[in-house]
């Protein structure tokens, strides 16, 4: 299902990426420049939802979360090397009370697989990889790509590699379910390739305006806003345990907190342009009659 979650982004996006001018103009500049970004983003993008969607059949949604709160950090360390970001003191304490709010606000006890924990830890490894690497192709040397190209370029290659998996594994499964119930099998696949191309257009476009380490803080942060207010709304917070309601409160300051030392960084002055390079090396006649 995850490979035909990628194509059909592709899919859905070639009229606006072939007819657009300022898109189709540069096809070829960018496969040039970005392929070997692109191809990574794509192959570990693909291979992390099937990791991460093959976790939860062998382990509690639970441990999946407290195991992917960790990317927060896991993104800034991979974020050093490939986009030459270094942290500072502050943000590096930010983002661990964030993973541990997290992990405390989702934590429940549970029976995990063994499987399930290594499927999970391959596939946060892997979206922390993608989402550096994100970062770094989406202000590389063919300017500055936008969401709907990163998704639509990204498509046809995770496809690729995750389509020998999915004719092993699912093949048989997804045909019995075509004679046996066709309109719900094809009705169920649409709407969730529909909804997974909204969700790669917002992911990408939340790498190119927060920065990736920014974007893992808010996956972070959605996932408790989310558990607190199903709680709420089933009226279930006085079955909440004190380690949840500080987690959320961890969650919730440090986020801040960080934001706090983003906006208020001091950013480094512009590069002062030499002197032989300011003035022009042949005098124009006015100034040599001045002179």
């Amino acid at each position: 299902m995850t490979s035909a979650h990628m194509i059909f982004g592709s899919c859905a996006l070639s009229p606006l990426m072939l007819l657009r001018e300022s898109y189709s103009s540069r096809h070829a500049l960018v496969l040039q420049n970005d392929w070997k970004g692109l191809t990574i983003v794509a192959a570990f993008n693909g291979f992390q939802i099937a990791c991460n969607n093959a976790s939860l059949t062998v382990m509690e949604l639970s441990m999946n979360q407290v195991i992917r709160a960790s990317i927060p950090v896991l993104v800034a360390l991979i974020a050093i090397c490939v986009e030459a970001k270094v942290p500072t003191k502050g943000e590096v304490v930010c983002l661990f009370v964030i993973s541990i709010g997290v992990m405390l606000a989702v934590w429940e006890e549970s029976r995990n697989a063994l499987l399930g924990i290594i499927l999970t830890l391959a596939s946060t490894i892997m979206q922390s990889i993608q989402m550096s690497v994100s970062g770094s192709v989406m202000s590389g040397r063919s300017g500055k790509l936008d969401s709907f190209q990163m998704t639509f370029y990204t498509g046809p290659v995770a496809f690729v590699s995750l389509l020998p998996f999915a004719m092993v594994t699912e093949f048989n499964v997804f045909a019995e379910c075509l004679v046996t119930r066709p309109i719900a099998s094809m009705g169920f696949l649409l709407a969730s390739c529909c909804i997974a191309v909204v969700y790669n257009v917002v992911l990408f476009q939340s790498v190119r305006t927060l920065s990736s380490v920014g974007t893992a803080i808010l996956g972070n942060v959605k996932i408790v806003c989310l558990l607190f207010l199903s709680s709420l709304l089933l009226n279930e917070l006085k079955a909440w345990s004190a380690n949840q309601f500080l987690g959320c409160l961890l969650t919730f300051v440090s986020a801040g907190a960080y934001s706090y030392l983003k906006a208020t960084a001091v950013k480094p002055p512009p590069p002062v342009q030499p002197v032989a390079e300011r003035e022009p090396l042949v005098q124009s006649p006015s100034n040599r009659q001045a002179n």
